[in-house]
């Protein structure tokens, strides 16, 4: 109670201080590009007509400014050689938005009116993290950043491994690009979460909804872009230094980015970037789980070759990291098994610990990428990428050999090597008549090895597409429509009954997408989406086979899966005022031949221990639900956000449930911004307030374990910049459970054995430098 009443009281006396300073402290930034050619225009004039100022981008088509009131202003852009052009800009918080103009060869005399639609995209539902709110989220995973996003959940496996999971749907049927590249690796296990380091990203994009026409077949759930940032193009070597250091694990992360011009010859630019992270043991309010250590270490480097109206880059990614599995999910015999569903506290108990027992994983993900850009006047923009991934996962159970040379050796349980081949060609045609497009085709060649283990057997799986999208706009409307189509072929080569057989499976079949959005000049914004997508069967799915370690879970599958058809539609609104952001949207999801894991009792005792079994299976399922967020300013300095979602997933066939469906949540924020006060800027404070309700939707004799009791975390925040002489370095101190609540999340496969993670105090610190 002491510590909660000293948490109470600082932030009381924070929000007090506050209301005696200066409340226009608002920075609103941006880029300015060129709508041709998609380069920054450097030297454009930004004219604010409110205040009879302008300001000018910088050579990277970069502006800033600073200390601006709450409110609306209007941007008069223009610059030599472009049409000018005016946006409309509604400020509540500080904000970074992207500015295009459209080259002419003649000077307009009128100056067009132009709303700014959040950056249009597409007409599904499309949501950002980039700027201050990613700087706020360093050190997550990328699973654990991106429930910022309503509509956006996490499936755990302990605390350390999350993946994202969008409308329900999570694993091969959310895609993720990282760096322009689908991301390949082994993603399909529940405790598989995607090797990626969040340090390299610039911005998150999460796409909502079946984008299967652009992506690919895979993207029926949505889609999840991780960008870094555009190539510097001005001499002079720039970086950063991350700290994040993290009281629960006694942990922290350390990234540190350099990058630069070279002067001789400007058209080359390069980067590098590395994270390391360690932590010990997680805590819960009560008890430390035991073997939760892991590290981490990753870097990357691009080389990019930049002129006029062509590109090209090339990237390298290493991601590793070593993860402790919670030894008290390894469970020795049947008895004890389910005296450890039952119990309050687990099995196995223990001190903090910065040790990496068996059981754990050992994961490493190497990614080498070339894209190329070319422009052409008459014919628009030409995209070649093409990239290797190498993934290696080694998982290693609870139990070594009696015999010590071979215990000696340390071989792993479970071993998967996954290597992939993609490439993609895009073309982007000029505007024409209204109408804008892009076509494009795309292949894979993937192999996967398997060895000390047969839960998943060997395979090669080789893909093709190729898709077309066109939009066109007329008035306040926006319309789109897209094809594409899929093939997929793959072998398998495994052992039955003690026989070799190698049996193929192929896939073929169309994604569509139908939408449009309509917007006015009073900021408001609706759009609509119907589409369809498609998914063939992983091999995860058709083939596992006993003892997955790291799940600590026995999972089977059915080879007689089939194709999984989604016919999805979602509406969306958006409404922006002086005071009030509105958004809301609303989806349902007709799934055929949906494909789940279903618990099934009782567990089985095997040579390695007692676990928890689950079947793959097939129904058609309807999901559907409410995503709705508002943003209201009180006054200049308080702004207030809440956040809904709700969620319901049926199964048509059963006439019941789905089972492992996000429960609903609904949450709340108070942020307050200070004014600037001589070397602090930016000063912030908030607290967030969420509940996650019971999900009731759940079948006792389904299931090991009652669903987990509703529960509700509190979180505060504060932070600002802090300048010192020319750098500005950015600091935050976030206290998440402050409460130290004790729960259990239903997604969280280790719920079955002990609660989630306590009350975690992290301090974030970025320092930027120039050479």
């Amino acid at each position: 109670m002491k510590f909660n009443l000293f948490i109470i009281i600082i932030v009381c006396f924070a929000v007090n201080l506050s209301a005696q300073q200066s409340t226009c402290s608002l920075t609103l930034a941006g880029r300015i590009t060129d709508i041709q050619h998609e380069e920054p225009l450097g030297f454009a004039t930004i004219f604010i007509a409110e205040s009879h100022t302008a300001t000018q981008s910088d050579e990277n088509g970069k502006f800033e400014i600073n200390n601006l009131c709450q409110g609306n202003y209007t941007l008069i852009i223009s610059h030599i050689g472009c049409a000018q052009d005016t946006f409309t800009v509604n400020l509540f918080q500080n904000q970074f938005n992207e500015y295009r103009l459209d080259h002419k060869d003649e000077n307009l005399e009128t100056i067009t009116i132009k709303e700014q639609v959040n950056n249009y995209k597409s007409t599904l539902t499309t949501e950002y993290i980039d700027g201050k709110a990613l700087e706020t989220l360093s050190g997550k995973t990328l699973g654990a950043a991106l429930k910022e996003i309503t509509g956006v959940n996490s499936i755990q496996t302990g605390n350390s491994i999350s993946k994202p999971v969008i409308h329900g749907l999570h694993s091969n049927r959310v895609l993720i690009v990282n760096n322009g590249v689908r991301q390949e690796g082994q993603q399909w296990g529940n405790e598989h979460g995607p090797e990626i380091d969040p340090f390299i990203a610039n911005k998150f994009t999460v796409i909502k909804g079946a984008a299967g026409v652009k992506y690919g077949s895979d993207a029926m759930g949505g889609v999840i872009l991780v960008d870094a940032a555009d190539m510097p193009d001005s001499v002079g070597a720039t970086g950063s230094i991350q700290l994040v250091g993290l009281s629960n694990t006694l942990g922290g992360a350390a990234s540190a980015m350099l990058q630069s011009n070279l002067k001789k010859h400007p058209a080359l630019s390069w980067r590098l970037q590395g994270t390391v992270k360690r932590e010990g043991s997680v805590k819960t309010p009560n008890y430390f789980l035991v073997n939760t250590a892991y590290a981490e270490s990753n870097y990357s480097a691009t080389a990019s070759y930049k002129k006029q109206d062509f590109t090209t880059e090339i990237y390298y990614s290493y991601f590793h990291t070593k993860t402790g599995i919670f030894a008290a999910s390894h469970i020795g015999n049947l008895t004890d098994l389910e005296n450890a569903f039952v119990s309050e506290t687990p099995l196995i108990t223990g001190d903090f610990s910065y040790a990496i027992a068996r059981p754990y994983q050992l994961i490493s993900h190497h990614l080498i990428k070339s894209k190329t850009f070319y422009h052409s006047d008459k014919l628009g923009h030409f995209t070649f990428t093409a990239a290797y991934q190498n993934n290696i996962r080694s998982e290693y159970d609870s139990h070594v050999s009696l015999d010590d040379s071979i215990a000696a050796l340390n071989l792993p349980s479970l071993y998967f090597e996954i290597g992939t081949i993609t490439s993609n060609l895009d073309w982007e045609h000029h505007k024409w008549h209204n109408f804008t497009g892009t076509f494009g085709v795309s292949g894979m060649n993937q192999q996967n090895i398997t060895q000390y283990s047969t839960f998943i057997p060997n395979f090669k799986n080789y893909a093709g597409g190729v898709y077309g999208m066109e939009k066109y706009q007329y008035a306040n409307w926006i319309f789109e429509a897209g094809l594409r189509y899929d093939y997929k072929w793959m072998k398998i080569f495994m052992y039955d009954d003690g026989n070799f057989v190698t049996p193929e499976h192929q896939y073929q079949n169309v994604s569509w997408n139908l939408g449009t959005t309509w917007f006015d000049k009073k900021h408001t914004s609706v759009n609509f989406n119907f589409s369809s997508a498609w998914r063939a069967p992983a091999v995860s799915e058709l083939y596992s086979d006993g003892l997955h370690h790291g799940a600590a879970a026995l999972e089977y599958g059915d080879p007689n899966l089939k194709t999984e058809r989604s016919l999805q539609t979602i509406l969306g609104v958006e409404r922006q005022t002086d005071k009030l952001f509105l958004e809301a949207g609303i989806y349902y999801n007709y799934m055929r031949n949906f494909i789940y894991l279903q618990p099934s009792l009782p567990p089985e005792l095997t040579i390695r221990g007692a676990f928890p079994v689950f079947y793959y299976q097939q129904t058609d399922a309807a999901i559907y639900g409410l995503d709705a967020s508002v943003h209201y300013q009180l006054n200049i300095p308080l702004l207030l956000t809440g956040k809904l979602s709700l969620l319901r997933a049926r199964d048509l066939i059963n006439d019941k449930w789905v089972v492992m469906m996000p429960a609903d949540k609904v949450s709340g924020k108070v942020a307050y911004q200070f004014g600037d006060n001589g070397k602090w800027q930016n000063m912030y404070a908030d607290v967030a307030v969420e509940h996650v309700f019971k999900q009731t939707r759940t079948y006792a004799d389904e299931d090991y374990v009652d669903a987990p009791d509703a529960y509700t975390l509190t979180n505060i925040s504060i932070g600002s910049d802090l300048l010192f002489n020319s750098t500005k370095l950015t600091w935050s101190i976030e206290a998440d459970n402050l409460f130290n609540v004790a729960y259990r999340d239903y997604l969280n496969r280790f719920r079955y054995f002990a609660d989630d993670m306590g009350r975690n105090i992290t301090l974030r610190i970025k320092i930027p430098f120039t050479i």
